[in-house]
């Protein structure tokens, strides 16, 4: 019996709803196993739906004053090779040509790479790259579909944490490094480690059957952290300024090592902190440990003569002499004391402006001497307190607080330690001898007399700001103490300036500005070995306030062993710090406080 047409015709299309329903409920019984029955099934880890996979929690970045970078953390992927993948065995891959091809790619030594597939080793860690299009041809040409420049046996999985320096060494001692842990070493780095360390976020995801997470099905998701930025004072234009002229000193003058530190005198913050030789952060690992560290604040030295602008305040300030006392230094350039010689290149009387300007030994001996006598009057009546009380006052034996790691004390033995002071003692200590100070103490010491007798806490830290630009925490100025008046530090500024005149007499003339007075002092001291002093090594130092008028800033600069033929504070340090302070006064905005007619003079 044959069948109706339009029977036929039903019949079809029942069959094909009939099959696409059972389709439409294979597909929603995928649906549901995959987004219900299997995050909850037992074994949805043996069928590989799920996967957990860390999320960086970046290092906070640190930044100078005016908000430049001068190291952040990128993220980037750890590059290891697997001579065993099987993925080697693909026939579009040249396992001779494979090592040398991806040793060009990824900037890598051709010898280590090729011994590192002829090893057989399941994964040896080449290193980290974080150049993004870099990483995806990896990922493209590892990809099985890519049937030309195949690259195997190649592992980028993992991501890590790139800890970048983008000025190189510049401020490389300030700063510190991270290590291999990740961990803060010396410096800023080291200093605000629990700031600046951020913490890994965690997602439990779900996959589908190409391997692709289904962001909405996440199983879990803890969110990273990223660390705090850490402000500072320094400013990166200063920085650039004083280790550019640094580098040539050294070279100009044949010296060792060098320090130069720039301080705002009114609030103690550090503008530019330089010492040399410096090494690049993300190279830490191929210089020695003493070269990592900060020799501006974990180098003791003997000063010189740099101490006997303090030596003249403190005295000054504890009424043993005014400006007019005058001192008879005699006319032979010898004073005996306590059987010892002590020379001198000022003859005859002088008063203090005069023993200054000339740098008088003899004369800031005697000053010394009077210092150590007992005051009961002052409340200090053992032999030699107010001598070490006043210097002590200034900041000197002690550490100032700044915000680094190695800031050392500094050697100035306390005047109950007898053994340590001699009746040679008072004579030599206001010299800047048989005392040991740091970079950072004397200028900060010289600070507090440019802005009017306040000892400053030296500062590195301007602010601490979150991840996403909130403040955290302010730094604010700290005072120390006031161990000088007002007057006292007027009547030094004044007298400091005759130090760095056009006059021939004055030992630091090197250091006259165009635009600017100067007040400063000069220093050679001599590097005392095995108990006796060097006569052909120094640390040579120069330290100027300017504007004389009204400071500004205080710079140090110290030069250590010059090897050339000037060898003098005069000769070496005050023509480096006249190498910056121009530049700098003009560059921070510091209005000139000479008259045209005086400028060039």
């Amino acid at each position: 019996m044959a069948h109706h047409p339009h029977q036929v015709t039903h019949r079809w299309m029942a069959l094909i709803l009939m099959g696409v329903i059972v389709i439409f409920l294979r597909v929603l019984w995928e649906l549901i196993d995959l987004h219900i029955f299997i995050p909850n099934s037992p074994d949805y880890r043996e069928r590989k739906y799920d996967n957990t996979y860390e999320v960086l929690g970046l290092r906070g970045r640190i930044l100078d004053r005016n908000g430049v970078v001068l190291a952040e953390s990128v993220s980037g992927r750890e590059v290891a090779i697997d001579a065993q993948d099987p993925a080697l065995d693909h026939p579009k891959v040249n396992r001779d040509t494979l090592p040398v091809e991806l040793a060009e790619l990824l900037g890598v030594n051709q010898e280590k790479m090729i011994e590192t597939f002829a090893s057989g080793r399941r994964y040896t860690k080449i290193g980290i790259i974080t150049d993004d299009a870099l990483i995806k041809e990896l990922q493209q040409r590892k990809d099985p579909s890519n049937t030309t420049n195949r690259i195997a046996g190649v592992s980028i999985a993992t991501v890590r944490s790139v800890r970048s320096y983008p000025n190189g060494a510049r401020l490389c001692h300030v700063l510190g490094f991270v290590n291999h842990d990740g961990d803060g070493v010396y410096g800023i780095e080291q200093r605000f480690d629990k700031e600046l360390s951020g913490t890994n976020g965690m997602v439990h995801a779900i996959y589908d059957g190409r391997r692709r997470e289904i962001r909405t099905r996440r199983i879990d998701e803890v969110k990273p952290t990223h660390g705090n930025d850490i402000y500072l004072t320094i400013d990166n234009n200063i920085q650039y300024i004083i280790e550019t002229a640094l580098s040539n000193a050294l070279t100009n003058f044949q010296a060792e090592s060098g320090t130069i530190i720039v301080q705002q005198v009114k609030t103690g913050e550090i503008l530019g902190m330089a010492t040399l030789p410096s090494f690049k952060p993300q190279e830490f690992n191929k210089h020695f440990q003493d070269e990592w560290k900060n020799i501006a604040i974990s180098r003791c030295y003997e000063p010189g003569s740099v101490m006997k602008a303090i030596t003249v305040a403190m005295a000054l300030q504890m009424g043993i002499i005014t400006e007019h006392t005058v001192f008879d230094v005699g006319t032979s350039g010898v004073w005996y004391y306590a059987g010892k010689p002590l020379r001198d290149r000022v003859y005859g009387k002088i008063r203090a402006r005069e023993l200054l300007m000339q740098s008088s030994n003899i004369g800031t001996a005697q000053i010394g001497l009077l210092m150590a006598q007992p005051a009961p009057e002052k409340g200090m009546p053992a032999q030699n307190e107010l001598l070490w009380r006043s210097f002590n006052a200034m900041g000197l034996g002690k550490k100032t607080g700044i915000e680094l790691i190695g800031e050392e004390n500094g050697i100035f033995w306390n005047y109950k330690n007898k053994a340590m002071w001699n009746k040679l003692s008072p004579t030599r200590i206001p010299l800047g001898q048989s005392i040991s100070v740091t970079a950072l103490q004397l200028v900060n010491a010289y600070s507090t007399i440019a802005n009017g007798g306040a000892l400053m806490k030296p500062t590195i830290l301007k602010e601490v700001r979150s991840h996403e630009g909130e403040v955290v925490r302010v730094n604010q100025p700290k005072v120390l103490g006031r161990p000088l008046s007002e007057n006292v530090c007027n009547k030094m500024l004044d007298m400091l300036q005759s130090v760095t005149g056009k006059s021939p007499r004055g030992t630091g003339w090197r250091a006259n500005l165009p635009s600017y007075t100067v007040a400063g002092k000069t220093g050679t001291g001599q590097i005392p070995v095995n108990g006796h002093y060097n006569h052909s090594d120094y640390n040579v130092s120069f330290i100027g306030i300017y504007p004389a008028t009204r400071p500004e800033l205080a710079i140090l600069v110290t030069i250590e062993k010059p090897r050339g033929s000037v060898r003098s504070g005069g000769g070496v340090a005050a023509p480096t710090f006249a190498a910056v302070a121009e530049e700098i006064g003009h560059y921070w905005g510091i209005p000139a406080d000479k008259l045209p007619k005086e400028q060039g003079k």
